[in-house]
């Protein structure tokens, strides 16, 4: 019938799950998904669904040259839910059945403004530990659907109030107690749940945290890590820290995280490496952790320099500008949310020389506008384009391939990111010194 289905409307068939024979016949209008009878009639289809909302069924009956549905068939009470715009699980064996339900309870409530009814929520709490016994494709395909819908922050957030997130990620749970003298209650965690939030005003107040940027940084997105920006952006956030609890240490009695950045990314690699992300998505995420400190190294310094502009474009790639809207949801989560949106303009300021600590936040959010302006607008400081290839090289220098290649190309492309050297021309005279030595 699926295959049919999709001759007849010029679709294309997917198979979702061949032993329950579970099909999607994809359109350019849109999705249709066709699933096999399961059970001996449609009361007892239904009653193995998830949630009400989902329980509901109609006959099509045909009307003339056409067709129209008949009454609906709602054993379990989905089109009251529905009124009530309540997301509430068929029974309790439900999550039992399919673990996976317990993260598509979130999303379906996310996408559709759902509230998750109070039993429900207490019988994803009782079981979410189940969440392991997931394959990982499945679990990846739910939590970016998740993480894409705006406003997804509140939505992690009640997914950890379910304890759903820790059972997700359990690296996450020793956040709760990590750093509490600093943090406040909640530790590491709040921080983390503050800074996917930030990350979410971000995304939504676009033009008004980055004047004249938010299309080229849309457009940068588009192309970034194969789609998912959004929500790779906000797992981002979310793992970004998930190293601390490892690497804290009392010194000369302050708190510090030593090697959390780089210890971070590896963790994050094997997190999202089983629940089965791609390697391209895997890469992006990791980046992002690895270098979220940068920017902050780069503030401590009275101005920044061509030469910096261009050695942190140079070294994230495609990563730079994702990784500056991580590090400006880090940043802003420490202050308070009222306060972000009423100075979003100012937040893009010129940053100036470092101030008393108490400026410190704003002057890093600065920062990180100072960074992305010079990306979209001074190209020929963060990404210069190359004056002379491989081949000119060494054709005027008379040397083989070879590693050296590679080396005088890198000192080419920052002498021209600095101002040293602007055509042809000057870049020969640059590489013939080169010889010389």
């Amino acid at each position: 019938m699926a295959r049919e289905l999709a001759r007849a409307v010029g679709g294309s068939l997917v198979v979702l799950d061949d032993v329950t024979r579970v099909y999607r016949v994809a359109t350019a209008q849109g999705q249709i998904d066709v699933a096999a009878l399961q059970g001996k009639d449609i009361l007892e289809d239904l009653e193995r669904r998830d949630f009400t909302v989902n329980a509901i069924a109609a006959p099509v009956e045909a009307a003339g040259t056409g067709a129209r549905l008949g009454a609906a068939i709602d054993p379990r009470g989905g089109l009251a839910d529905l009124k009530s715009r309540t997301l509430r699980a068929c029974g309790p064996e439900a999550f039992r059945d399919d673990p996976v339900r317990l993260l598509r309870a979130f999303r379906i409530a996310a996408q559709l403004g759902l509230r998750i009814a109070p039993r429900t929520l207490a019988a994803i709490r009782r079981t979410a530990p189940r969440i392991r016994r997931s394959a990982g494709e499945r679990v990846r395909q739910e939590l970016l659907a998740l993480l894409a819908v705006e406003g997804a922050g509140g939505w992690v957030r009640r997914m950890d109030e379910a304890r759903l997130l820790t059972a997700l990620v359990p690296e996450l749970e020793k956040s709760r107690d990590c750093a509490r003298v600093y943090y406040g209650a909640g530790g590491v965690m709040r921080h983390t749940l503050d800074a996917v939030e930030r990350m979410d005003l971000l995304l939504a107040r676009l033009p008004a945290a980055l004047p004249g940027l938010a299309e080229p940084v849309r457009e940068h997105l588009a192309n970034w890590a194969g789609g998912h920006a959004e929500a790779l952006l906000r797992l981002a956030v979310l793992v970004h820290d998930i190293a601390k609890p490892a690497t804290a240490r009392k010194i000369d009695g302050r708190l510090r995280f030593f090697g959390h950045d780089t210890r971070g990314a590896r963790m994050a690699e094997k997190e999202l490496s089983r629940l089965r992300f791609s390697r391209r998505e895997i890469d992006a995420v990791s980046a992002c952790v690895r270098h979220h400190l940068r920017p902050g190294s780069l503030a401590a310094a009275d101005a920044i320099s061509r030469k910096s502009i261009y050695r942190f474009f140079r070294d994230l790639g495609e990563h730079g500008v994702p990784l500056l809207l991580v590090c400006w949801a880090d940043y802003a989560s420490y202050l308070p949310q009222a306060r972000v949106k009423a100075a979003l303009r100012g937040l893009s300021k010129d940053p100036g020389p470092p101030g008393p600590e108490r400026e410190k936040t704003v002057r890093h959010l600065r920062i990180v506008t100072l960074l992305l302006r010079a990306y979209f607008t001074r190209a020929e400081v963060a990404r210069p384009t190359r004056l002379l290839d491989g081949h000119e090289i060494m054709r005027e220098l008379g040397i083989p391939p070879g590693p050296a290649v590679g080396r005088i190309l890198a000192r080419l492309a920052e002498a021209q990111a600095v101002g040293r050297v602007k055509d042809r021309e000057s870049a020969l005279r640059l590489i013939r010194r080169f010889k010389r030595r």
